[in-house]
């Protein structure tokens, strides 16, 4: 699809993607594409319907910070690998943490940073939501510049449902 901004938005649903980043990186919880100045970042745990835990955090993180140095790149497109965009936080790891305070915090403060690295990040982002998009997937939604969602996704705040607000 070309935009009038001269940007080719590029959607997603099967392929072959690199699963490398330009450090030579691999990541075990997404997969990084990078095409004519626009990178493609799936959410590859499609078993969890892509909730985010500790590591997946750490490695859009890093991507993130590697993609707004990155000249050769004008846009990021964040997607869902499987039937999901993201289905929120991990929440097993809540439940590792309730022994834990210093886990607990630790988690706290990642699922906060990285809404926040979103909402900061200097490039445009385009959610491309192809399904669930529930908790940490919603408020990613509210922090990308544009979204585009298929007619399968759902959005829902969850986290009100468990005590979380």
């Amino acid at each position: 699809m070309q935009t009038g901004l001269g940007l080719r938005i590029i959607l997603i649903n099967k392929g072959i993607f690199l699963r490398r980043g330009g450090n030579g990186m691999e990541y075990k919880t997404v997969i990084l594409e990078k095409k004519d100045g626009i990178a493609i970042l799936t959410l590859n745990r499609p078993e969890k319907l892509n909730a985010v835990n500790q590591e997946m955090r750490s490695e859009i993180s890093g991507i993130l910070e590697d993609l707004e140095r990155d000249e050769g790149i004008r846009v990021v497109v964040f997607t869902g690998a499987g039937r999901g965009f993201c289905a929120g936080a991990d929440i097993g790891e809540f439940r590792d943490s309730e022994n834990d305070p210093e886990l607990q915090n630790s988690v706290n403060e990642n699922m906060f940073r990285m809404a926040e690295r979103i909402y900061s990040f200097e490039k445009p982002t385009i959610g491309a939501i192809n399904g669930v998009a529930a908790g940490d997937g919603a408020q990613w939604v509210l922090a990308f510049d544009l979204n585009v969602a298929s007619e399968k996704a759902k959005f829902g705040w969850t986290a009100t449902a468990i005590g979380l607000l």
